[in-house]
């Protein structure tokens, strides 16, 4: 393998290991999907992310998947239509998307534009849509035995 083609091949792993990075989605439980997004959202990137997810939900079956936009500086209406074509593919895959990470001023744009997220389930906290994924699943957090207790109602997970 000559220098040139070595340095392709390194360019080309790098470029990959970038776009996974971008975009990650990890696997917090079984049955249970994480992508937090940080930064802007774009075709293309959104083109990448629903890829990556959609795999990832084949892979792992998961049921739950928690959508995290904290980081995402701006939700307009292109942003906005792009995260309702991943809910809704992964919908078609047989997973349940939270979008979570929702700010007052987020709340707000989507008002604004008339984007209708009365499907979707939402939480101002990748915490909040965490608790609500395990008790959809059944599943039930508990401090360690001496460890500090500390009681959050949520008067939807009951």
């Amino acid at each position: 393998m000559t220098d040139q083609a070595k340095m392709a091949e390194t360019i080309a792993q790098q470029r990959q290991t970038i776009r996974e990075l971008e975009t990650p989605v990890i696997q917090v439980w079984d049955g249970v999907l994480a992508v937090p997004i940080v930064g802007s959202i774009d075709t293309a990137r959104a083109q990448e992310m629903n890829e990556a997810l959609l795999n990832r939900i084949v892979e792992t079956s998961a049921e739950s998947v928690l959508l995290g936009i904290t980081a995402v500086p701006v939700v307009d209406t292109p942003v906005a239509r792009h995260l309702m074509e991943t809910v809704s593919a992964a919908r078609l895959l047989g997973a349940e998307v939270f979008i979570v990470g929702l700010s007052a001023r987020t709340a707000m744009t989507l008002v604004q534009l008339g984007i209708d997220l009365s499907g979707i389930t939402t939480r101002v906290s990748m915490a909040k849509g965490l608790a609500l994924a395990f008790a959809r699943l059944g599943l039930q957090v508990v401090p360690r035995q001496g460890g500090p207790v500390r009681v959050d109602h949520d008067e939807d997970l009951a």
